[in-house]
């Protein structure tokens, strides 16, 4: 707390009044348009036309050269949006058929921004490429997009003479909306020479926030019921071998039956799931992350924990609530709603491997016990350009163990905009556990959590600077803590230019320091570095990050060693096909396993892009550590990932993902290989079927003849429909 009273009393000071945004009436419609796959508007009259599009990128400034006219109207059931998206020179629109949130192909894309609640604290964005492919995310200022979002909402396109129309219909059922004015804004993509951008309404680099600048917008008619039911059941079924244990071990069949309810009401979206299936999400991949003092960080990929979850993920120290130390629900409920002053959301769900969890954390003892999961947070907004606080609560109990075994945690966050180039993030938490030990006794242990940041950014230059404490005791058995027991300051000071025209599109530097220390006073890691980004009109590339002068220690020894680090890439991305990226990472650092210094590289390759139908992703790296004394391989660690998707018509699919992980050398070895690929057919976010076989393939070198042998495979289906009422 000691660090977040001097920038709290600078918050009278700083304080400036907000944007003042366009405000319009958007009409009604008597009848719903045709959403027709064709360019046919006849039946959108009586829609508001929209043509006053601006550049926002690279750089707000300079002429938009590229006319877009949108039709929007309130439907009966629906908002509808429809946009001629015209193009100069039509044969260099990026266009294909790609499965929902792909865009591996840097497609052409128009889209809308809304904020049904007009409290600008998040944004739900959604997006259609040429063709109709949809792309939706949920969006902050503070934490940027996250394309995991899923919405129940329509869309059409087809390419024209000159450019491609696509027509949008977004149900008021699936949207948390209030009375009063929405903020709304409409965007065009357009991939070229550079990366374009244009704007409805315009927006000013010179404004330090985003969703401030939307345009406010009337005549929602928030009183229409819609369908506010969606119900999806779905079936299961897996036919799996595990031989990790028994190479002769027998498939085991299992069918299972479960579903999906959400009921949303104008402020209320209650959701709830019995036996969830997430068979479909991607498998986690190795990120080689050698030598490293801190946990690795696994987004979250399952329906179920991604819709309405801004609020559990507030930015901070920690992060208090992680949705994927719940991992595997027999059931799920989550609760959402918004009043004038704040927003609130609940999740309950029973764990059934939760004993599992608490047993990384420290407990002993509860392997295949279940717990109950529970996380409340509420929002209330200070202002109109979406600063706010927020309280979040967490937990967890072990069910079938010790009276009151589990943890809980308690935490306030303040997001605060300050003036037109300030911006402050403040957090709080502390948080208790009580975990079963091997002797029998229980261990209480109680930690606390503190951060500060304050941000300033103007057109051409920005600073920040943050300062953090994690307490030894601290264990967030229902979040993520990747170092306890630490103090963190970290300062950066740099400048930044965009252009619209001209051989450079975007460039930045900036200098940076970081001072870690142990919560007792021993020194732990610092650094002063250099950071530089140039991309130019080709969408050539280039960055580095350099730790100019470095300085760690290993473990809590008095000795320290001189470290060093040179992070370069270059990347290319004028062509659709193939968005390539090439790093090269060179360093002097200390092997933590034995405290001796060593020399690490990396170097990795990555491509992405769409040929025809099929968009992929490639990914191949190579890292090694090597003792520096004598050039003893410690460890080196290859990898080799790709996933593909073919989009056929009638929303078929073929997808499929591979990766191979190497590890050799003197501290570690070991090799896995992983297969999934399956047929689906997904018309919209909710209903998918699917038939898929996944294979799974380890070499241990603990084994009397070390082979690699396969541990896991089998086939997996689901079918699941989406029905409104």
């Amino acid at each position: 707390m000691r660090h977040l009273a001097p920038a709290l009393a600078c918050l009278p000071v700083l304080a400036a009044q907000a944007p003042n945004p366009p405000h319009l009436a958007i009409p009604r419609l008597a009848q719903p348009p045709s959403m027709a796959r064709d360019a046919d508007l006849s039946t959108w009259k009586g829609a508001l036309e929209i043509t006053d599009f601006g550049m926002i990128m690279p750089d707000d400034k300079g002429e938009n050269r590229w006319p877009t006219i949108v039709h929007v109207g309130w439907g009966p059931d629906a908002l509808y949006v429809a946009v001629e998206a015209k193009d100069p020179d039509p044969a260099k629109i990026h266009a294909a058929r790609h499965m929902r949130d792909t865009n591996s192909g840097d497609f052409d894309f128009v889209g809308v921004d809304l904020d049904p609640s007009g409290k600008g604290q998040s944004i739900i964005r959604l997006f259609v490429t040429p063709l109709g492919g949809q792309i939706d995310e949920i969006m902050t200022d503070s934490t940027g997009e996250n394309s995991s979002y899923d919405c129940l909402w329509d869309s059409t396109g087809v390419l024209t003479p000159d450019g491609y129309v696509v027509k949008m219909r977004v149900p008021y059922s699936s949207l948390r909306r209030m009375p009063g004015e929405w903020a709304m804004r409409f965007l065009r993509i357009i991939p070229r020479e550079r990366r374009y951008g244009i704007s409805w309404p315009r927006m000013s680099k010179d404004i330090q926030c985003d969703i401030c600048q939307m345009a406010r917008v009337s005549g929602a008619p928030v009183t229409e019921p819609g369908s506010p039911f969606l119900l999806i059941p779905f079936a299961t079924f897996n036919r799996t071998q595990t031989l990790e244990a028994d190479p002769g071990a027998p498939a085991q069949s299992k069918t299972q039956l479960g579903a999906d309810l959400r009921y949303a009401t104008t402020a209320l979206t209650l959701e709830g799931t019995y036996r969830p299936d997430f068979a479909t999400a991607d498998a986690d991949v190795d990120p080689l992350q050698i030598n490293s003092r801190f946990k690795v960080f696994y987004p979250e990929r399952r329906p179920f924990f991604l819709e309405g979850m801004d609020l559990l993920g507030p930015v901070g120290a920690q992060r208090q609530f992680f949705s994927r130390s719940i991992q595997n629900p027999l059931y799920g409920v989550k609760a959402s709603g918004q009043a004038s002053l704040a927003s609130w959301t609940v999740v309950h769900a029973k764990d059934q491997d939760g004993g599992l969890l608490l047993g990384a954390n420290g407990a002993a003892g509860v392997d295949g016990m279940a717990t109950r999961d529970t996380a409340a947070a509420m929002r209330f907004e200070l202002d109109g350009r979406g600063s706010g606080l927020s309280l979040l609560g967490t937990d967890k109990r072990l069910q079938g163990g010790p009276d009151a075994t589990g943890g809980q945690s308690g935490g306030i966050y303040l997001d605060q905009y300050l003036g037109t180039e300030f911006h402050f993030i403040g957090s709080a938490l502390a948080a208790t556990s009580r975990l079963p030990q091997a002797d029998g006794t229980t261990l209480s242990q109680r930690g606390t959590s503190t951060y500060a940041e304050l941000d300033w950014n103007t057109r051409h230059w920005f600073a920040s600077a943050n300062s953090q404490t994690t307490s030894p005791g601290l264990v967030l058995v229902s979040g993520f803590t990747d170092l306890q027991g630490y103090r963190q300051q970290n300062a950066t000071f740099g400048w930044q230019g965009t252009w619209n025209g001209g051989r450079f599109s975007q460039a930045n530097a900036s200098l940076r320091g970081r001072h870690l220390e142990w919560w007792d006073g021993h020194p732990f890691d610092r650094a002063v570095g250099l950071s530089a980004y140039v991309e130019t009109a080709g969408r050539w590339a280039w960055s580095l990050d350099w730790d100019v002068a470095g300085r760690t220690w290993a473990d809590d020894e008095v000795t320290s060693n001189a470290t060093r680090n040179i992070n370069m890439a270059l990347s290319w991305k004028k062509y659709g096909w193939a968005q390539l990226l090439l790093r090269r990472v060179m360093g002097r650092t200390i092997d933590l396993a034995s405290g001796a210094p060593a020399r690490l590289r990396t170097t990795s390759f990555t491509s992405n892009g769409a040929i025809g139908d099929v968009c992929y992703q490639f990914t191949a790296q190579r890292t090694d550590l090597d003792r520096e004394s004598d050039s003893l391989r410690l460890v080196r660690a290859r990898k080799l990932s790709t996933t593909a998707t073919y989009q056929m018509p009638r929303f078929f699919y073929l997808k499929a993902q591979a990766f191979v992980v190497r590890y050799d050398g003197s501290e570690f070895e070991g090799v896995d290989k992983y297969l999934k690929a399956f047929l689906g057919w997904q018309p919209n976010a909710f209903t998918n079927a699917y038939l898929g076989w996944s294979g799974q393939r380890h070499r241990d070198p603990l084994a009397v003849i070390p082979t690699e042998r396969m541990v896991e495979r089998g086939l997996f289906a689901k079918v699941a429909y989406a029905l409104q009422f």
